[in-house]
């Protein structure tokens, strides 16, 4: 059951935007409990927004969450949340914990990782701990990028007088070039 404040275009953007895989209109119409035609005017939208990528699947037209929109909004949420100092600190952490597992599993790197598993002496457990592993390095390397993206967006909407937490500006108007 939906909460009464929700209305139809804030329930298909629940649901189509909380998905990893690509579903149909009528499937995120069903959800959201909208009809077809409303889950489509409001998908079409988002498609032309941005906020979706339209593909074509077995099911017929999908919509799935748009990468690059998902990850920049990641980079602007951390970036108006956080400090460089806390970001900076992150970073620190991601480190120590890829340093951890490379020290552990005698690697140098998540290629030489993912190249152990196929190791006869391992272990089905040993496999199941290094697949878990290379996961969340794959995480922690897109954190990264997220992180350190966001420390430059602080930097240069310092640099042109933009507050990175309020968004408002100290000049008034933003430089222009020429």
């Amino acid at each position: 059951m939906w909460p009464a404040e929700m209305d139809a275009a804030d329930r298909v953007r629940h649901v189509a935007l909380t998905r990893t895989t690509p579903r149909n209109a009528g499937w995120i119409a069903e959800e959201a409990d909208v009809s077809r035609d409303t889950a489509v005017k409001y998908l079409d939208r988002m498609a032309d927004q941005g906020d979706l990528s339209v593909v074509e699947t077995a099911d017929g037209t999908c919509y799935r969450p748009d990468d690059v929109t998902q990850f920049l909004r990641e980079v602007r949420t951390l970036a108006e949340e956080q400090s460089v100092d806390e970001l900076t600190g992150e970073l620190r952490a991601i480190g120590d914990e890829i340093d951890s597992w490379k020290s552990a599993y005698g690697v140098e790197s998540l290629e030489e990782l993912r190249q152990s598993l196929g190791r006869e002496e391992l272990s089905p457990s040993d496999r199941r701990d290094r697949l878990e592993t290379i996961e969340e390095w794959e995480y922690n390397i897109q954190v990264r990028e997220a992180i350190q993206l966001a420390i430059s967006l602080q930097s240069s909407l310092t640099k042109l007088d933009v507050d990175p937490h309020t968004g408002e500006s100290g000049l008034g108007t933003l430089p222009q070039e020429g």
